[in-house]
């Protein structure tokens, strides 16, 4: 028997097979919970790349109480894959807690159909504004999906505040072209520093999760200026922002400011500290997406130029999110 050890060598040993690579293609920022009316929920998810297995990612990270999932379904390509859990059908999530299935082979290209099947009234939760998550139906319960066997060099990810997550007529992150899976990880409302979730508090959660993830574009403040939080603070969690991504080997871009003069909270103090982070900005970025020189009036330059106003001078439209996209290289 030794003999035929030494005579076989390594070459007759089984390899010891390589970690497999998960690509994050879709995510929606877990939100406070609501109850779901429907005991199946139906979500169909437009994908950033494709791969050939997928698993996916159930959240109650906002939750106080255990939530109950009897089964989850994925179709992708006319084909169906019942998900396990520990390679259980069903799954109980903890309060502040998340699960991920076990992978199936499933080829999926540009769109997913989730299934949720939970007990009526079930507390769900995850960003479900159809033109935020790029979910053409109620979320419940997905905070992510993730793809193996992909092609796609990584990932990038958009932070920021409701200019990011989308107004009314989409968002500029869906309109990037980049050969990267797109995370749109937006909140409204969010600010650098201001509030309890802000975008440096929540920056492990939402952005660096993954190894995956190649590039962060920023573009956040305006949020906190309103909130009468100084430029110097918003460019020292702009500058945190920045370290954590370079300690995390992830590429930092940020963008500078958008205009809003005309917004119910604008001040004339209040647009000081916003030029004093955009010149900031600048002189301390050279590769900076400057947003506020795309989006200003001529004729006014603290302004929207009338054709990218959404209509409460705050919110770019769907123009200035097509203008903003095509700023973004990644």
């Amino acid at each position: 028997m030794l003999a035929l050890l030494l005579a076989c060598g390594a070459s007759g040993l089984p390899a010891r097979s390589e970690a497999i690579r998960w690509l994050p293609v879709w995510q929606a920022v877990p939100t406070l919970p609501a109850g779901v009316p429907d005991h199946v929920v139906r979500t169909t998810v437009d994908l950033t790349a494709g791969g050939t297995s997928v698993r996916v990612r159930l959240s109650n990270l906002m939750g106080i109480k255990p939530v109950r999932v009897e089964q989850v379904t994925v179709k992708a390509g006319g084909e169906t894959r019942q998900l396990t859990f520990g390679r259980s059908g069903a799954v109980t999530i903890g309060a502040r807690d998340e699960v991920y299935s076990d992978a199936v082979q499933l080829p999926v290209t540009t769109t997913l159909e989730i299934s949720t099947h939970v007990p009526n009234g079930t507390p769900c939760q995850a960003r479900a504004w159809n033109t935020i998550t790029s979910a053409r139906a109620y979320v419940c319960l997905i905070s992510a999906v993730e793809v193996a066997g992909f092609t796609a060099p990584g990932a990038v990810v958009m932070l920021g505040d409701s200019i990011t997550e989308g107004y009314m007529e989409g968002s500029w992150p869906s309109l990037v072209e980049t050969d990267h899976a797109v995370l749109n990880a937006g909140i409204s409302g969010n600010g650098v520093v201001y509030g309890d979730a802000s975008m440096v508090t929540r920056l492990h959660r939402d952005v660096l999760h993954s190894r995956e993830v190649r590039k962060v574009v920023m573009l956040g403040g305006i949020n906190d200026l309103q909130n009468d939080v100084s430029a110097e603070a918003v460019i020292a969690g702009i500058r945190t922002v920045q370290l954590r991504c370079r300690n995390a080997g992830v590429q930092f871009v940020v963008g500078t400011i958008t205009p809003w003069r005309g917004w119910m909270n604008w001040t004339d103090d209040r647009e000081r500290q916003r030029q004093a982070v955009n010149a900031w900005i600048r002189a301390t970025f050279p590769d900076a997406i400057d947003f506020d020189a795309a989006l200003r009036d001529p004729a006014d330059p603290l302004r929207l130029r009338p054709e990218f106003d959404s209509g409460d001078h705050l919110h770019p439209n769907a123009a200035a999110f097509g203008a903003m996209a095509r700023l973004v290289r990644v």
